[in-house]
């Protein structure tokens, strides 16, 4: 698929490695600024991509700093050796992104964004309710920690539909008011491939603009809105019908040897989606399977992070 497919349907690319693709394909060549690292991983491999400049910024449509992006295809099952390996993997790709920012007792708010009333938008609610949560404990009860556990809160603030506040106010607030060193924000995103649900995790030190990926934005939650860094983690849970349906019309093209047209192409897919406003998502119907699956590595993987040391098996006494 080329940009203007992109452009028509009005879809945002929330990866930055289909974004990488996206262009590549369009242009036929490396684009400047713009680095790659390829790590090979028993079941998988992490890619990390890293936008330099402010050119290589326009062109990705992504701001400038570092995306690593964990792609395990048996991610989508319960395999305890397949769950742990990502969560090293995840606990491995955050400790890089924050340890220019983290001390021993730097606080930690973690920010489940997304509305659990939706399955496939309920990512990070889910991820919050695994979260090892400390800071009232280094208040109330010190003896209850174990040597070397840092204050972390965790909060599922909603959505604007359901709260009527813009998320990053109801972050502002808690930064402001509890005064944390670090936020680390999970969401669900869209992907522009089938294969990437529930078998991508992007981590970037860059924050994230929720919404994005179903079309409907919101301002994002980043260093520059709330003055401290923001580490940001994201799986896809949806993908555009639009794209499955230009995909379907590429691949019967391929394989019947008829000739591929772009215009008929959109146009057909207007025609189709014209129903729904000309925007449609589609999420698998084993995402809650996926959702609870994905949200244990994450939050696992977040705990090894800001835990190191600490034994898994203890998590579990500072979760709700």
């Amino acid at each position: 698929m080329n940009l203007d497919f992109y452009r028509a349907f009005s879809i945002s690319v929330d990866l930055a490695l289909e974004a990488r693709d996206i262009i590549r394909g369009a242009t036929g060549r490396e684009i400047p600024g713009v680095e790659e690292r390829v790590q090979q991983l028993p079941n998988g491999k992490v890619t990390t991509i890293t936008i330099k400049d402010k050119n290589a910024e326009q062109v990705m449509g992504k701001p400038m700093g570092t995306y690593v992006t964990i792609e395990v295809q048996r991610l989508r099952f319960k395999d305890p050796e397949v769950q742990e390996e990502i969560s090293q993997a995840v606990a491995q790709a955050l400790t890089a992104l924050m340890s220019a920012h983290l001390r021993p007792q730097s606080h930690v708010l973690i920010i489940g964004l997304g509305n659990w009333k939706a399955t496939p938008d309920s990512l990070g609610p889910k991820t919050v309710e695994y979260i090892p949560v400390t800071r009232h404990l280094h208040k109330y009860a010190p003896e209850a920690l174990i040597t070397g556990m840092r204050p972390v809160s965790a909060v599922a603030p909603g959505v604007l539909g359901t709260t009527g506040i813009e998320t990053v106010e109801i972050i502002k607030g808690i930064v402001q008011n509890v005064k944390c060193d670090l936020v680390v924000v999970i969401d669900a995103l869209a992907a522009q491939s089938t294969e990437r649900i529930g078998t991508s995790i992007q981590i970037s030190n860059t924050g994230i603009q929720p919404g994005s990926g179903i079309g409907n934005p919101r301002e994002p939650i980043n260093h520059e809105t709330l003055g401290i860094p923001v580490i940001a983690i994201g799986v896809p849970t949806v993908v555009s019908a639009a794209t499955i349906a230009n995909q379907a019309i590429q691949r019967y093209c391929q394989n019947t040897g008829a000739i591929f047209n772009q215009e008929i192409s959109l146009n057909s897919i207007r025609a189709v989606l014209s129903y729904f406003g000309g925007s449609l998502t589609v999420t698998p119907k084993e995402i809650d399977d996926l959702i609870e699956n994905t949200a244990r590595i994450v939050s696992t993987g977040i705990s090894y992070a800001l835990f190191p040391g600490i034994p898994k098996e203890s998590f579990g006494f500072y979760t709700s």
